[in-house]
């Protein structure tokens, strides 16, 4: 149950997604297979029971979790590992790779 930075890694491009009409908690999201693409204005909710793999493509702000918060910025990336619910609070845009 963690949730770390790790090295930079190549964000996907949004063009790859299907995106929807209809916004989720206020932000644009895009789906590809189990993996989104979201461009949130401000906060947006995620749970993970896996691994996923969080590829900050624009913004800056901090990830919020149960064991703490990390700030991010443009071009960091970050794993999450079973850490259950987490949100990403900023006006960002990111890709979340689930394995």
């Amino acid at each position: 149950m963690k949730l770390q930075k790790i090295e930079a890694c190549a964000a996907p491009a949004a063009e790859e997604f299907a995106f929807s009409e209809k916004t989720v908690q206020g932000a644009r999201v895009g789906k590809k297979g189990d993996s989104l693409y979201v461009v949130s204005p401000r906060r947006f909710k995620l749970y993970a029971e896996g691994r996923d793999t969080l590829v900050i493509v624009r913004g800056e702000g901090f990830i919020k979790w149960a064991r703490g918060e990390a700030p991010f910025r443009t071009g960091d990336c970050f794993a999450a590992e079973m850490c259950g619910e987490y949100e990403v609070n900023g006006d960002s845009e990111f890709a979340v790779l689930r394995h």
